[in-house]
């Protein structure tokens, strides 16, 4: 998780800071805070934080001066300056010594997340650049795909059975490297990318969560280590997957469903109504089936023979007229389907006793 420490003399504007952000959600840990750059740069060299966020003006030692101490002794941590209106020629001093962005006080929260969105996502990429991008060898490539194909599905079976192809490859046959360590890196992230461009958002802090769990893979010296790794990551990552595509099925197939109820008198096929809420007709038959267990053309003669039935109560409408408001043209097929539906005829049920 990144580690931010948050420096101003004004204990509220350090208490604001510190709870009014959503940091956790943002996979930020708040390591701790101080009112002066003195007390600050003691616990910067203790907890190491990635990002320090310090007013300019402060006793005893001020945020420039923080700032300076800070890129000497730690040239990694990045530091954001806050300073007042009138206070940006400071804020220019700053970013020549080296600050990473500047906010005018009092800070927009809004502004802030998107401050710290963009070092997260350099520290992202700073990860993977310390485990240098490597071609993954021709050998497991073929392997590689069909893997996170599986992961795209939320499928763990069939993941893990590319995983135990990966780990019988000569590739991995060998003694471990940081070459081996490198290339199962490089696979986590690019199936990050891929879940992205399928539209798939996995949110910053578990990315970064995920990314720092790779650092465990220093200690590990045994094929059949990184492989129990490679499990754990990937019945994590596909039960994510899995309950996202959930979720968003089920909202397309709520969306279908309230489509019809709103059109059920209009000539719906299944490609209209898939076409409505962007899918292809063969897929969104499969998915309304195991949504809804029924059919689409079941719900859809069952909605219409509802909006029958309710019609035929009111005693307003000939039978050929409700056929036709209910969505079929086709008298006689109307008739068969609100026998098969109800039991009897339409005839028959409009003399039942109500």
């Amino acid at each position: 998780m990144i580690k931010v420490v948050l420096v101003d003399d004004e204990k509220m504007i350090r208490d604001g800071l510190a709870y009014t952000m959503p940091w956790a959600e943002m996979g930020v840990e708040v390591a701790g805070t101080a009112s002066n750059g003195e007390t600050a740069l003691e616990l910067i060299r203790e907890k190491k934080p990635h990002v320090v966020l310090t007013d300019i003006k402060m006793p005893i030692m001020d945020g420039l001066e923080l700032l300076k101490a800070v890129k000497e002794e730690i040239p990694s941590t990045r530091v954001i300056i806050l300073s007042g209106y009138d206070e940006f020629s400071y804020a220019q001093q700053a970013l020549k010594y080296g600050a990473s962005d500047y906010l005018i006080k009092p800070v927009d929260a809004e502004e802030l997340r998107k401050v710290m969105k963009k070092l997260i996502d350099s520290f992202q990429e700073e990860l993977l650049e310390d485990l240098p991008k490597l071609d993954l060898q021709n050998e497991i490539q073929s392997i590689v795909e069909p893997y996170i194909n599986a992961i795209l599905l939320g499928n763990f079976q069939a993941a893990a059975v590319q995983i135990n192809k990966i780990f019988e490859s000569q590739t991995f046959r060998e003694p471990l490297s940081k070459s081996h360590k490198k290339q199962v890196v490089e696979i986590v992230d690019r199936i990050f990318r891929v879940l992205k461009e399928d539209g798939i958002e996995i949110e910053d802090k578990l990315h970064m969560d995920f990314l720092n769990s790779c650092r465990s893979l220093v200690s590990i010296t045994e094929p059949s280590e990184m492989k129990d790794w490679m499990y754990r990551f990937t019945e994590k990552i596909t039960g994510l997957v899995e309950e996202k595509k959930d979720n968003s099925c089920h909202m397309l197939i709520r969306k279908a469903v309230e489509y019809i109820e709103n059109h059920y008198n209009e000539d719906l096929s299944v490609r209209k109504v898939a076409d409505e809420v962007h899918l292809n007709a063969d897929y969104f038959s499969h998915l309304f089936k195991k949504i809804r267990k029924e059919s689409f053309t079941d719900y859809l003669n069952r909605v219409r023979v509802e909006k029958a039935k309710k019609l035929m109560s009111e005693h307003i409408y000939k039978l050929y007229e409700i056929s036709d408001m209910v969505g079929y043209s086709d008298y006689k097929y109307f008739s068969s389907i609100f026998k098969k539906y109800v039991g009897v005829s339409p005839i028959e049920y409009s003399k039942l006793p109500k």
